[in-house]
């Protein structure tokens, strides 16, 4: 295939077996590897989607200022989106995230504005999306997609993510009766998560929320390393009513489940991947054998080599 851009080659990601982290008595688990979508993760999809949508509404023209408050991954899709499309795009995102998001951010070309995380990601985070809506009141030219409230981002996973999965299932000839996600804006698990119902009423779906970020177990809200989930705040775009159970991840179980995917089954991803699997392997012990458990690896574990998850 001969892409025209880059763009056109995002999404059609691989699911990948478990085949060492798992057990003899638990269900097989589903990876979808988002590592090695175009710009290294899942939020390409969404960048692209709410971006598209916007420029068909009219409300993103050739001399629009895309401005987005993010925790990394967004960003990063968005400034790469901006660079194809000749856009400028102002990222604001917390102090706290890693430096390889700020510097492939500003690779793509777009301006980075730090936001200092005083040891509250939910503040921190309110504080970014209170800025770029002050920079959208002062001049006419700035849109902010607005990725916890913007109906696009669920799209892009309904027509994307969970399109792709469905199909893979299907041609391999399996029902997924499982399926985990953490949630920062809430598009992953609500869209993807809304379409595994649709088509199968009894999945079992599970959120995954840091130990320190534990917003729908009431849990304090601080700061944490499980970068990209956990931010603090309930997005308006999530369906919670989709939950089944809540699992409460640690930092260093996080850690060390990103490791191992790296280490045993070859799949170098990001710590909330860690996550991710984490709380996938506790679905699995309990649906059992002849049940499948489909969650993501979000990102690449190229943009943590300053992080804890390489410190070990």
């Amino acid at each position: 295939m001969i892409c025209d851009n880059v763009l056109e080659a995002v999404g059609s990601t691989p699911l990948v077996r478990l085949n060492h982290l798992t057990g003899p008595n638990d269900a097989q688990v589903l990876v979808k590897f988002e590592g090695v979508n175009v710009g290294g993760s899942v939020k390409t999809r969404t960048a692209l989607k709410m971006i598209e949508e916007a420029e068909a509404r009219g409300e993103v023209t050739p001399d629009s200022i895309i401005v987005e408050p993010t925790s990394g991954n967004q960003g990063v899709g968005l400034a790469l989106v901006c660079a194809v499309k000749g856009l400028k795009a102002r990222i604001i995102m917390p102090d706290s995230c890693s430096e390889e998001r700020r510097k492939i951010m500003e690779h793509y070309g777009a301006e980075v504005i730090l936001v200092h995380d005083e040891g509250d990601i939910g503040a921190c985070i309110e504080e970014c999306i209170a800025l770029a809506q002050q920079l959208a009141a002062e001049d006419p030219r700035v849109f902010v997609p607005q990725q916890f409230v913007n109906r696009d981002n669920l799209a892009a996973h309904v027509a994307g993510t969970a399109a792709e999965i469905l199909a893979d299932a299907a041609e391999a000839g399996l029902v997924i009766d499982g399926f985990c996600s953490g949630f920062g804006t809430g598009g992953t698990i609500t869209g993807i998560g809304s379409e595994l119902r649709r088509v199968n009423p009894a999945v079992q779906i599970w959120a995954a929320e840091p130990e320190h970020a534990a917003l729908l177990s009431g849990g304090a809200i601080g700061t944490h390393v499980q970068m990209g989930i956990g931010d603090g705040i309930l997005p308006a775009i999530m369906d919670t009513e989709l939950i089944d159970e809540i699992v409460v991840v640690s930092d260093d179980e996080a850690l060390d489940v990103a490791r191992r995917l790296a280490r045993e089954e070859g799949l170098f991803c990001g710590i909330s991947s860690g996550t991710n699997v984490a709380c996938a392997l506790q679905l699995a012990r309990k649906l059992g054998p002849g049940k499948t458990v489909v969650t993501l690896a979000p990102d690449t574990g190229e943009r943590y080599f300053s992080t804890p998850l390489f410190k070990n």
